[in-house]
């Protein structure tokens, strides 16, 4: 039997995957620096899978106990029951994946300057909640030190090692020793627990992918991606010295076909990010930015500027110098005002424009602790979650405060869904991610459960959808139809939860490959589900099976067109009719066809009339018959 020879190299990759694999991202750093700088770019790097050093050993002892009944010996490894204490807390803070940086990089910065942080959430800062990732995958299923195996949602059990490569490498004993080990077919052994077979198809998203062309210019950088209103079917793209619109013309016969050129709006600044936007309607955005400018004297000052685009992006107007440095902005469309919240880094600022020509505020308040996130659950009310903040305000003649909820936990992104009133809110309490709820029959009680061994990232409502059921467990005799909550994490888990009977899962589901989720998003109808990262995209119908109806992975697409370890704000949106879905990482930017419903045929002339009147900025875009959307 030929045995496979292990170089040093082979070793310390599998060894040093192990590592981040595990959590022990510091002891990763230091073995790359006395080994080698970048470990990724070794010729067997892209080959290697998830928790192979693991289940290399685990194979060796199963091979070590078949050879030890075989020839009625002692085995040759035993490490009795007693493991110690189990290793159950991610030392997520020194893990190098998850701060997105390769450990040679982290070992060439570990001498410099301490970068500026985005003035984006202001001092917001989230363990677990990178803006990019390294080129390999990470994997969040812990390993538990117990007995070794990979623990995936709470199941200890070791991967499946059908038709193992270690048939090859593993030295057993000859057949005169061992004839009863030696006849053992490989291919049937298994270990651990089986899986089941997938037996329902997944669409493949790859081929129906448009990337849009990336930018060039190191100094403009996206930061904030959104899909325009039904109105206006387009792409919104900003971040540094960035505010374009993206036009991408639908062509169900070329998926390749390639978008047009962005078109860049008129802003009144020059270097500058933009650090919040919203839609106003499908010709007006509000947009905050803050401006690098230099006096007489050489020195550098940032100016802070609330700016309101109009005519589709042919003019603005300034509405406000004084805002402060904005974070959050939201449009409440019944009332025509606008929400900005703002943080001197200590401090959060609440404003709210009754007129959007307004230049001062109607109402001002300012809050003790920062404010990371807000939205209007009414026609006069709004939330706001920030540091040990939680408070429901709402405007008459004055801004009040309606609820103020006593809390020590770190609120950084808030959901809410106007059929039941229901808020949902996603946040950090030391290590542990902790998901809140506030139903509206119980407004003053904020109920949270925490997550320390899984770092959830985002949250999503599902829409109510007048027709139709979900195919989902009922809250309960008595009780209104399920509130659908869905939550993703870095594990690969998404769980569908009832928001009506916090916290109930009605549903797990799994990404592809389980990899890591950032995002997650209902398409406008409430009928797909869809969960991203840097690595893979997956979409279910939740009403049909648990099983993904789509997926692709971001090696399917080629490194030349989607590097997943590209350092970058994440983002996912579907278009306002759900047929495509957008993810962005940093200058990356991907459309999909979901290709699972078929387009709605849009009347030609109607068109021709919204490129040539609504957006003058189209004019240059020729309108193609063979579209099927005004998005064209």
């Amino acid at each position: 039997m030929t045995v496979e020879p292990l170089s040093s190299n082979v070793v310390n990759y599998l060894v040093w995957r192990y590592l981040q694999e595990a959590g022990y991202g510091n002891a990763a750093l230091h073995l790359s620096r006395c080994w080698i700088r970048d470990p990724q770019t070794l010729p067997f790097a892209r080959d290697v899978q998830p928790h192979t050093l693991v289940n290399l050993l685990q194979d060796g002892l199963w091979f070590d106990k078949l050879q030890a009944e075989a020839a009625n010996v002692e085995q040759r490894y035993h490490f009795g029951r007693d493991h110690g204490q189990p290793y159950s807390v991610r030392n997520g803070a020194l893990l190098t994946l998850d701060q997105g940086i390769p450990a040679h990089e982290l070992a060439e910065q570990a001498n410099g300057t301490v970068q500026e942080p985005p003035p984006k959430k202001g001092v917001k800062k989230r363990k677990g909640k990178p803006n990019g990732v390294v080129a390999e995958p990470r994997v969040a299923e812990q390993v538990n030190g117990d007995a070794m195996d990979v623990d995936t949602n709470g199941t200890n059990h070791v991967a499946p090692s059908v038709n193992s490569v270690r048939a090859e490498s593993e030295a057993i004993a000859s057949e005169a020793e061992s004839p009863t080990v030696a006849e053992i077919p490989i291919s049937t052994l298994s270990i651990g627990q089986s899986t089941d077979v997938q037996t329902e198809v997944i669409a493949d998203l790859a081929p129906n992918t448009t990337f849009i062309p990336s930018l060039k210019d190191s100094e403009r950088v996206v930061e904030h991606t959104s899909w325009g209103p039904p109105d206006a079917p387009v792409l919104l793209t900003a971040g540094k010295s960035l505010l374009n619109i993206q036009v991408i013309p639908k062509d169900m016969n070329n998926a390749t076909a390639p978008a047009a050129n962005p078109l860049a709006l008129k802003f009144p600044m020059n270097k500058y990010t933009v650090t919040a936007l919203c839609w106003i309607s499908g010709e007006d955005i509000a947009v905050s930015a803050r401006e690098e400018i230099v006096n007489e004297t050489g020195e550098k000052m940032m100016i802070d500027k609330l700016i309101k685009i109009t005519d589709a992006g042919e003019d603005y107007q300034v509405l406000s110098s004084t805002a402060g440095l904005v974070n959050t902005l939201r449009w409440n469309k019944e009332k025509e005002m606008l929400l900005s919240i703002s943080t001197d880094g200590e401090r959060g600022s609440i404003k709210i424009w009754n007129n959007h020509n307004d230049s001062i505020p109607a109402w001002a308040e300012f809050t003790d602790t920062v404010i990371f996130d807000a939205l209007w659950i009414s026609a006069s009310a709004f939330v706001v979650c920030g540091i040990e903040l939680f408070k429901v305000f709402e405007i008459d003649d004055t801004l009040k405060v309606r609820h103020s909820l006593d809390t020590r936990v770190q609120w950084e992104t808030l959901k809410f869904d106007p059929s039941s009133g229901t808020i949902a809110a996603l946040g950090i309490d030391g290590n542990s991610s902790v998901l809140g709820i506030v139903n509206p029959n119980s407004p003053f009680n904020l109920q949270t459960q925490h997550f320390s061994d899984e770092s959830l990232t985002d949250l999503e409502f599902r829409k109510r959808i007048d027709s139709g059921s979900m195919d989902l467990p009922s809250a309960g005799a008595g009780s209104e139809s399920s509130v659908l909550l869905t939550t993703c994490s870095m594990s690969g888990v998404v769980r569908a939860w009832d928001a009506n009977v916090p916290f109930r899962c009605l549903k797990t589901l799994s990404t592809t490959e389980k990899r890591e989720a950032f995002k997650v998003a209902f398409s406008p109808d409430g009928v797909l589900l869809a969960a991203a990262g840097p690595d893979a995209v997956t979409i279910w119908d939740v009403d049909r099976r648990d099983i993904p109806i789509a997926s692709c992975r971001a090696r399917e697409w080629g490194s030349d067109k989607w590097n997943p370890g590209v350092d970058g704000e994440f983002s996912l949106g579907w278009d306002p009719d759900g047929s495509r879905l957008s993810v962005a990482l940093g200058n990356q930017h991907s459309v999909t066809d979901n290709g699972i419903k078929p387009y709605e045929k849009k009347d030609l002339t109607t068109l021709q009339s919204l490129n040539h009147r609504s957006y003058p900025y189209r004019s240059s875009v020729p309108v193609a018959t063979s579209c099927n959307s005004p998005n064209a």
